[in-house]
């Protein structure tokens, strides 16, 4: 039998064909404009606005989310939204031409569905299938558009200029976000969004914050970690090993492969 493919999926199938790819995708996914920030002045500003922000709204909410909601039922609302979260996976894999990785992002979002109570329980890892995120900032750095400036975005956090643009364009085009804004009126919408933050705050005081303890430039902290993670990101996990990293790894090896020098004649 014949499958009949929509259209929308067919044009992100040819758009996954022209995928960047060798030194055409490491140039658009370099980091190296962005560590130059050259809006620090202003995103050191943004930077403060946040802190503040955090410290008297935001923290406080996850920190009473935590001590109000059980740890398992927090688990399971955080495996309810990442389980969300795979159509758009499909979609951004769809158009990286990573067809392995869309369908396992299918594959994890029917059987978390079925067998994880609608994704409360994550089946799919527990079965060998982790997730693989995919974003919008990454498929257009895989078609070839590079970071531009480090920007701290207002209340969201570290960015690029490229990664802002895909980070709101996700929000606007995740199809499960569109569907439940048809469902939910603007309140319980609100609420919706509400309660996720808090719980994704809540996931990161889970973790710990020990990388920002005792920073003598929260800052440039937050900005050189995050720009190490996106990187990685943007490689699937798999950064490109720097080349500071691998002439420190010659120089180790070729010191071990020296002789050891001749012991002088007494």
């Amino acid at each position: 039998m014949r499958t009949s493919w929509p259209p929308a999926v067919l044009a992100l199938v040819a758009l996954g064909g022209c995928a960047a790819s060798g030194p055409r995708f490491d140039a658009a996914a370099s980091m190296a404009r962005a560590a130059q920030d050259e809006w620090e002045e202003t995103n050191r500003k943004v930077h403060a606005f946040n802190t503040t922000v955090d410290r008297l709204a935001v923290r406080p909410v996850a920190q009473a989310y935590r001590a109000v909601v059980p740890r398992p039922i927090r688990r399971g609302v955080n495996n309810f939204y990442t389980n969300l979260g795979e159509p758009l996976n499909f979609i951004h894999a769809i158009a990286q031409g990573k067809e392995a990785s869309a369908a396992r992002a299918l594959t994890r979002f029917a059987m978390n569905g079925v067998l994880g109570g609608l994704g409360v329980a994550d089946e799919a890892t527990l079965r060998g299938l982790e997730q693989q995120p995919h974003d919008l900032g990454q498929t257009l750095a895989v078609w070839g558009m590079k970071s531009g400036p480090f920007v701290m975005l207002p209340v969201f956090g570290p960015s690029t200029l490229r990664d802002g643009i895909g980070f709101f364009g996700d929000f606007l085009l995740d199809p499960v976000r569109y569907g439940t804004n048809r469902i939910l009126n603007p309140t319980q919408s609100v609420i919706e969004v509400g309660v996720q933050l808090a719980n994704q705050r809540a996931e990161l005081i889970e973790r710990g914050e020990q990388i920002r303890l005792g920073s003598l430039d929260d800052y440039a902290t937050v900005r050189s970690a995050w720009l190490q993670l996106r990187l990685a990101e943007l490689y699937d996990g798999d950064p490109p090993i720097a080349e500071d990293d691998e002439d420190d790894a010659g120089a180790d090896d070729g010191a071990a492969d020296d002789p050891e020098p001749e012991a002088e004649p007494e």
